[in-house]
């Protein structure tokens, strides 16, 4: 979820993450104490240097204990979103944890109010088995990478949240591919239009703007890469967004933003798309894009079916990323 003056994206939800490890806590530990970057805010109690980006980090309740915990699942979570997007999308961003009870995670909200923000809570009883399995901080992350294109679209931020998160942890191998498509399956169907609904730009509701959105996404990276033979996807078109907004921190019209990421996938596949379900209720056949990808009704039990027309598509678009 985002919120700021400009426009609102939140998610708030529950469920777990973190790595294992002290390792990671290099200049963290409960000996000499964290150090602060000068340029963060005061609120903050420590940084952490990832891709070049500083991470501001304020934990509540900071025991060496928490602290060790916390720290190592930020900073996996934020080289997750780094790897998809060729960087990390702000120059510098607070991460702000707060504390509740219980072990799960969720309340998540990103900001730019008084500079950028992401606000977490992390239950008390968390562990790092349940925080290796977190999906809201990559979530919260990925609202960093677009413009704010203003509440109308909130659906594009939210469903780009929602897709982008689940293809980046598994390219990064946090998440199963099966998990990822299996909910896709299982949640996309929500976001189609509902008798007397309009299209995304009229249709606020929950359902349209997260799973609405994400499915907006899947479809524009299905035909991004028909149209390229697979050399392009999304995320092409998402790191050229992201290289001329310059991210969250920044406001941009719509078209826009979607003019810059055809343009980077030599495509206008983006812009097509929102002029077919800007205004009109689009409600695409689900089960004929899932055999065209082959993906079978649970991914989780049952095989991808290879031989498929798109599933050339469908293995490109999880493929772990090429580093060297």
């Amino acid at each position: 979820m985002t919120s700021s003056p400009r426009g609102s994206v939140v998610w708030a939800a529950a469920v777990a993450v973190a790595v294992a490890g002290a390792g990671a806590l290099a200049g963290a530990g409960a000996v000499g104490g964290p150090a602060r970057a000068a340029s963060c805010p005061a609120a903050a109690t420590e940084t952490l240097e990832v891709r070049g980006s500083t991470l501001c980090l304020a934990i509540e309740n900071a025991t060496p204990a928490r602290r060790q915990l916390i720290r190592p699942w930020i900073e996996r979570s934020a080289r997750i979103v780094a790897d998809y997007y060729g960087r990390f999308p702000a120059a510098e961003v607070l991460i702000d944890i707060g504390r509740s009870d219980g072990a799960g995670i969720g309340g998540g909200r990103t900001t730019d109010e008084s500079g950028l923000k992401i606000h977490v809570k992390v239950g008390e009883d968390a562990t790092a088995a349940k925080l290796a399995e977190d999906w809201v901080l990559v979530h919260e992350m990925v609202h960093l990478a677009l413009p704010d294109v203003g509440r109308r679209h909130d659906w594009l931020a939210e469903g780009l949240a929602v897709y982008v998160e689940g293809v980046a942890r598994a390219q990064a191998g946090n998440r199963a591919v099966a998990d990822v498509w299996a909910e896709d399956r299982r949640s996309m169907p929500m976001g189609l239009p509902r008798a007397g609904e309009g299209g995304m730009d009229q249709t606020p509701t929950w359902a349209r703007t997260y799973w609405g959105g994400a499915l907006f996404c899947l479809q524009a990276e299905v035909a991004i890469r028909e149209a390229t033979a697979n050399r392009a996807g999304l995320q092409t078109a998402l790191r050229a967004i992201l290289d001329e907004t310059g991210g969250y921190a920044n406001e941009r019209d719509i078209d826009e933003v979607l003019r810059i990421g055809d343009r980077a996938t030599g495509t206008h596949a983006l812009e097509d798309l929102y002029q077919r379900v800007r205004a009109s209720p689009q409600a695409p056949d689900l089960d004929r894009l899932w055999q065209a990808l082959g993906v079978p009704s649970d991914p989780n039990t049952q095989p991808f079916d290879d031989r498929a027309p798109l599933a050339a598509i469908r293995i490109a678009i999880t493929a772990p990323l090429k580093t060297g």
